[in-house]
């Protein structure tokens, strides 16, 4: 069973390490780690699925990338022109490569953006949620080199969101669903049936001074005459 302070520390250590040449494989290792100790604490295995879908497509999309390197530097140089190589026979898959490599590194951003929205939701953490987001952004623009500038804000938001990680979980379980609380309906009074209602009294009226009386009343109540 995980827990959120471990993958607080993974994560956020493997976010710096990211940043440091040489290590950085090390760095998305531990942040891989950390993805899993999440995925176990929420109970969400499809937490740590995308994160490693992307680990594996980033890794292809590596490979493809270091094979255009390689063939960069010890391709034949034109005599003239621009491009890195000498003839269209060897610039086509020149072209084909930097594609692919383009086409793993959106597709692993998408599986590290999915990863992390539900991170961001399930413990309340919006710094998760614009990491991927900028993963994404980034490694669609990395055809142009703004994207690796998105991609390295998106790695500094990535350390912050792991550091900002609670040691418990927020008080809203993510496991079942809130139950809704309903107040009682305010309760309407029922107007009085007629049978409910008191019967009119019966009344008369005093032959001498007018007074309305009771029409049991023997003497008046204002002049004082007996009623016939």
């Amino acid at each position: 069973m995980g827990t959120l302070s471990s993958a607080k520390t993974l994560g956020g250590v493997g976010g710096i390490l990211v940043f440091v040449p040489g290590i950085s494989l090390v760095g998305w290792i531990l942040i891989l780690l950390a993805t899993k100790e999440i995925s176990e604490t929420v109970q969400d295995k499809t937490i740590f699925d995308d994160a490693l879908l992307a680990g594996i497509t980033a890794v292809i999309g590596a490979v493809i990338g270091a094979v255009l390197f390689v063939g960069f530097l010890f391709s034949p140089r034109p005599s003239v022109g621009f491009f890195p190589f000498g003839s269209l026979a060897l610039f086509l898959p020149f072209l084909v490569i930097l594609g692919a490599f383009w086409v793993f590194t959106i597709i692993s951003a998408v599986f590290l953006k999915r990863s992390y929205e539900k991170i961001s939701q399930r413990l309340n953490v919006s710094a998760f949620a614009t990491a991927g987001l900028l993963y994404l952004i980034g490694a669609a623009l990395t055809i142009v080199l703004v994207g690796f500038l998105i991609l390295l804000i998106a790695l500094v938001f990535q350390v912050v969101a792991y550091f900002s990680i609670q040691d418990r979980p927020p008080t809203r379980s993510w496991s079942q669903p809130s139950q809704q609380t309903f107040a009682p309906s305010p309760v309407t009074p029922q107007p009085a049936t007629p049978s409910q209602q008191q019967p009119p009294i019966e009344s008369k009226f005093c032959f001498k001074c007018g007074a309305k009386l009771p029409i049991v009343a023997v003497f008046c109540t204002s002049c004082g005459a007996k009623q016939s």
